[in-house]
This record gives C-alpha cells, structure tokens and sequence, in this order.
C-alpha cells in the first residue's frame, strides 16, 4: 500500500518548507552553528508544518553526512530512518493518549539513556496540550533540566492550555495559516510530479477549502487523483467538494443585486433540486458577492476594464447583500428546506430593491431614531425626558442664611398627650402669629384669638413650636432647636 501524498510530499529540507520563513529563518542558522536547544514549543493551526519542523530538527542533529554540506541531507541512513519513523533515538509520542503520571515516568527513565545510533535523542510530543496537570508537574524537572543530549519538542494547537512553568522553559515558537498561494503553487508542484494537469481555478478552489492547512489541500488533491482523472477541472473539483457550480453562483448574485426576484427564485429552485443544501448556496453566494466585491474595489488588481454596465454595482449595495445574507444565517440552524432558502434570499431582495436599509439590528436601531428626530423636528410625538431640563435652581453655598418659607397646611392632626386625638392647627398658627409680632416690639392684632406663650394660657388642644420640636424625631430635632421661627399671612418661616 502506498503511503498517502502528505506524506511522501513532507519536506526534507528546510528550503521544501512551504511558508513559516519566521520560524525556519531562525532555526536553520542556529541548527547549523550548533545552537541546540533543549526544549521547543510549536503551536499553531493543524496542518501548517509543525511535525515536520520537529522532524527537520531530529534529521538535522543526527545527519550522518559529514562533507560539509547542508543539513539534513536526506540521503544518509539516519535521515531516511527518521522519514520512515524508525530511527532508534527519535520518539514521536502522542500525548493524548500517553498523558498520565506513569506514562512521563517511563519517558523520564528513558531519557537518562545515551543515544543508540545518532548524537541526539529526541523526544516529540504531539498534542501536548492533552497532558493532564501532574503530567505536566512531572515532567517539568526534567524539561528544566534535561540530558545534554536530550531534546524535547512539544506541538500543540492550544498552548493557552499548558501551564506557565511549562512554557516558560521551552523555546516558542507559533506558526501560522498558510495563504492560498501557497497551498496552491505546493499543489501545483505535486500535480507536476503524479504527471496530472489542473486547472488554476481548480487548485484555488481547493486551497481556499483547504482553510489555511496544508494537509487538508494534499488530502483533497489525493481525493481527485484517485479517480484516476488525467486532468483536473473547475468541475470536477465543485462535484466532489458538492459546491454549486461557480457560474450558476454568480448568476444569482448577479439577479440579486439587480433586484430581480423572478430570476432569483427561480435559480434557488433549481439549485434545491439539485440537491445542493441551503446553508451550501447562501454560504457560495456571499463568496461570489465578495468576490465582486473586491472585484469593484480592485482588491487584487484583477478589475475587468470590459465590464458591461449591467455588471457593475455600488460597493455599498453589495456589502448591504452580504450583510443581509449573513444576517439570515442563523434560520438555517431551525429549518433548512426551500421556504428557509427563500426567505433569506427575500430579505436580501428587499435590499436590494431598496425596501429596507439593511437587515441588522444596528441599522433598525438607526431607522427607530432617525424617525425620533423627525417627530421632534416636526413638532410631534412625546418629548424624551432626557431633552427636558428641570428648572433646578443653582446651587448658593449662602442659601442656608436665607428663610425657608413653608406653607401652613389647613389642618395638621397632632395627636394630644392625654387623649391623642387630633385637634386643629389654627390655635398654633395664631400663637406664632402673635409671637412673632412679640419678638418685633409690636402688639398681637387680636390678644383674645392669638395670645402670647408669656400673656395667656394656651387654648385646649393648641400646641406650641416648642411641642412641635418634642414630637420631632431626633435627627429632624437636631434641625429644628436653634430655629427662629416667624409666622405671618399663614406662612411659616424658620430662620438660623
């Protein structure tokens, strides 16, 4: 049996490493003036080169080649033992499943040994990041301190998951997605060597499904190799990846942005019965919307100078497009038929034709206060509260030398001593009336209905400022004691 393409196709030399230049432009000088660390941390995507990295690393320290030439160089016997996996004092360990405390015991017994074959021993711990915690404690002595001729190599794609004592002692270094240029030309390269022609269409679309991964890519190339095609078509590559066709996509979103419903519904039928999903063609569609997007905007220099006019579109109305299509995605989570199809295509129509402004709930946001501010232009329609300023007079540090002026209620009900029943207020308000008049050297006006504290008793049930004061509560008391108070024209007025 073979082996697969990503594997016969793994590089052999650094200068076969597809991207990465950040990582392997710092590696290979120092590999090569014999700075070796102990322990390196690769993280980063899946796919994107960091097992091979690791295994450059082993070929590279262990190289049996003396000349003089580069490093690794491929053809000695402990290079091609480590392409094949067997080399004696390279371990590739997965640590998803060899994650116990008994497991980094036995590495740790196995470290202390000298080399079999070459002048390193290295360990690659694959998936590190699945490494239970007292894994990790234990493992990290002899990561702090290792074997001098003992390299560690940890890959993950989560390192926010590995403890800080664990990365502090390791050499990181993170990779990142690849670009489809890149996928695409290695794709190109390895079409070249199986003797198959492709199509440039073809291999883009593969590398854009391919996410940045590089494996992905040479996983779908062998995919369509193995139909045993002497060429590979735009077609072909949509069929197996069961994408709609690229040109039945740019028809539709060419019907949508021009508004045209009839067309579009009727391309949305046809693509259902065809048995393509809904999620699949709405997904296609925002890919063909952007693509003229970028196309309008010349993002990539490739704008077409022979467009007809009926081709061209705002760059405004096609981002409104995509927005409202991606707004409609979350329906196809409930139902995914042909009414859940339509309906988000509806939405978008209704853009398009200029019925709605966009359909996200930010733009509704703006269409509900744009219509406030044109109640308030016009006059109509509740004031908001916050447009109304109350008139709150200033502050004046000197008002409290002022008189407050508090209005006499008719009837106040102030329970009695002896038989607390309420009595009228009219008594007191005369009698402050009068003592005010007293406390100016004029005579009360009537001494029989308003007699002083000092002349007259009290009338029954009448109460005095004094027993006011009594009734209060002691913070309101603490208030009242060193007032003067002045009635006069049925105001009472306290002054400090």
């Amino acid at each position: 049996m073979s082996a697969a393409i990503y594997q016969r196709t793994r590089p052999i030399h650094w200068d076969e490493v597809v991207g990465q230049e950040h990582v392997k432009d710092v590696l290979r000088p120092a590999l090569e003036r014999g700075r070796i660390g102990h322990a390196y941390l690769f993280s980063g995507p899946r796919g994107v080169g960091k097992t091979t990295t690791a295994r450059l690393i082993a070929m590279t320290v262990n190289c049996d080649d003396n000349s003089g030439a580069v490093k690794p160089c491929g053809k000695c016997e402990s290079c091609k033992m480590v392409m094949a996996g067997r080399h004696p004092d390279v371990l590739e360990i997965d640590a998803a499943s060899n994650n116990s405390v008994d497991d980094v015991r036995d590495l740790r017994e196995k470290v202390a040994l000298q080399p079999m074959r070459g002048d390193k021993k290295v360990y690659i711990l694959d998936e590190a990041h699945m490494m239970s915690k007292s894994a990790f404690n234990a493992l990290l002595k002899t990561l702090e301190e290792p074997p001098s001729h003992a390299v560690f190599i940890l890959a993950t794609t989560e390192p926010e998951r590995l403890p800080p004592t664990i990365l502090s002692r390791c050499q990181h270094y993170r990779f990142r997605r690849l670009s489809v240029a890149e996928i695409a030309g290695k794709l190109q390269k390895t079409c070249v060597a199986e003797g198959v022609t492709a199509a440039p269409e073809a291999l883009q679309l593969m590398a854009r499904s391919a996410d940045g991964a590089m494996r992905d890519g040479e996983s779908l190339l062998e995919r369509m190799l193995a139909g045993g095609e002497p060429a590979l078509t735009l077609s072909l590559v949509e069929g197996a990846l069961g994408l709609p066709p690229q040109d039945r996509l740019k028809s539709l979103g060419l019907a949508l942005a021009k508004g045209d419903g009839a067309a579009v519904f009727s391309s949305l039928g046809a693509l259902y019965s065809d048995g393509f999903a809904p999620r699949t063609i709405t997904e296609r569609t925002k890919i063909a919307l952007r693509d003229a997007l970028h196309e309008q905007l010349n993002v990539d220099g490739s704008r077409s100078k022979g467009r007809s006019e009926d081709q061209t579109f705002d760059a405004t109305l096609l981002l409104k497009l995509i927005r409202a299509l991606d707004d409609e995605d979350a329906r196809f989570a409930r139902s995914s038929d042909l009414i859940a199809l339509e309906m988000a295509f509806t939405k978008a129509l209704t853009v398009a034709q200029g019925l709605e402004t966009s359909g996200g709930a930010g733009d509704a946001l703006t269409v509900r206060v744009a219509a406030l501010e044109r109640q308030l232009r016009e006059g109509g329609g509740a004031v908001p509260r916050a447009a109304v300023r109350p008139n709150v007079p200033d502050f004046d540090p000197t008002s409290r030398a002022r008189p407050i002026a508090l209005r006499a209620a008719p009837e106040i009900a102030v329970p009695d001593d002896d038989d607390r029943e309420p009595s009228p207020n009219r008594a007191f308000v005369q009698e402050l009336e009068s003592r005010s008049l007293e406390s100016r050297g004029a005579a009360p006006a009537s001494a029989t209905s308003a007699p002083s504290i000092s002349a007259a008793p009290r009338a029954a049930g009448s109460k005095t400022w004094g027993d006011v004061v009594l009734k209060a509560k002691p913070q309101l008391k603490a208030f009242l004691m060193p007032a003067k108070v002045e009635v006069a024209n049925g105001l009472v007025s306290i002054r400090y």
